[in-house]
């Protein structure tokens, strides 16, 4: 049961790992994999709730769970003063609504998405960490965080996401190393965790679990969606945005091999796009077909600036189809 464990709680990132080798739509495989993943941990977390015989892989369960959870909001403190300083940490999370819903641009929904795929990854590794490390020292969790980002840089995730030199990569892994930390100090001693949980209530991980997906609805509001958000979808069929103060709304486009989306410039200035094909410049006004030489999976940062929030996101999506 333990080796069950373990292995479902690696299985929520595989459609990422899947889609940057170019196996499949990640779509398929997040429906297939990680949702069924999920819920068969959630189920095998209730049906040994009260089964002494497995008492210790229940206490594993939710204290990897909970770890998972704690552990995933380090790794995340750990790059908001990153992000403040322009540095793009979070946008790899957005992209993943849009694969898992296979849209052609990104909204309130994708976000939604995106957030619990991220969340779901953390508490899939740290689950996995429980039931396999449960009881070792604290350090062990340090180890755990740098083979996860390892295994991240060393597949093509790196390249799909352009996480390349020094500085981002020191970023990555301390993050990781925040994670690591959170996660292993919860998990050195499984019981002692599980006491201190019970005492605030005995469903405390559910309550974590519910508090974190209530939170998420509402930053990401995912039933409204933004006016500009709105009018970007419609200047055109198939992706497409509006540029506003210099950035894309929607942030996000997804196109095929070598597509093109449509641009309308809002501002009452032209911008260049370096990224696209032949460095196409936006008139004020005129909507503008804007191609993509890549032929996928990358995600590409197109920019209308050198400001660190100009432009947007294009996702060459080779996968589809």
């Amino acid at each position: 049961m333990r080796v069950l464990c373990a292995f479902l709680g690696l299985l929520p990132v595989a459609p990422l790992l899947i889609w940057a080798y170019g196996l499949g739509p990640f779509r398929l495989w997040f429906w297939s994999i990680t949702v069924p993943s999920l819920a068969l941990l959630t189920a095998i977390t209730v049906a040994t709730a009260r089964s002494p015989r497995y008492r210790q892989l229940h206490g594993s369960l939710v204290v990897g769970t909970f770890g998972g959870l704690v552990g995933t909001f380090g790794y995340d403190l750990f790059r908001v003063p990153f992000m403040l300083a322009g540095v793009r940490l979070f946008a790899p999370i957005d992209s993943y609504g849009l694969l898992i819903l296979g849209a052609d641009s990104s909204s309130p929904r994708t976000g939604l998405l995106g957030w619990a795929f991220h969340f779901s990854n953390g508490i899939g590794f740290g689950i996995t960490y429980a039931v396999i490390a449960g009881g070792r020292r604290w350090q062990w969790g340090l180890a755990w965080g740098m083979a996860i980002e390892t295994i991240s840089v060393a597949s093509p995730v790196a390249g799909v996401y352009a996480l390349r030199g020094a500085a981002l990569l020191a970023i990555a892994y301390g993050g990781h190393l925040a994670y690591g930390a959170l996660l292993g100090m919860l998990v050195a001693d499984p019981d002692r965790t599980v006491r201190q949980l019970r005492e605030v209530s005995p469903h405390t991980t559910a309550y974590a679990l519910l508090a974190v997906l209530v939170a998420l609805v509402v930053w990401q509001h995912p039933f409204l969606t933004p006016t500009p958000v709105r009018a970007g979808e419609q200047v055109a069929k198939g992706p497409s945005a509006v540029v506003l103060d210099g950035r894309f709304s929607p942030q996000w486009l997804r196109v095929p091999p070598h597509g093109c989306a449509t641009l309308r410039d809002d501002d009452p200035v032209g911008y260049t796009l370096p990224a696209a094909v032949g460095a196409p410049r936006l008139e004020p006004g005129h909507p503008a077909r804007v191609c993509f030489a890549s032929p996928g999976n990358t995600v590409l940062r197109v920019r209308t600036s050198a400001q660190p929030y100009a432009g947007g996101f294009v996702i060459v999506d080779r996968t589809e189809g």
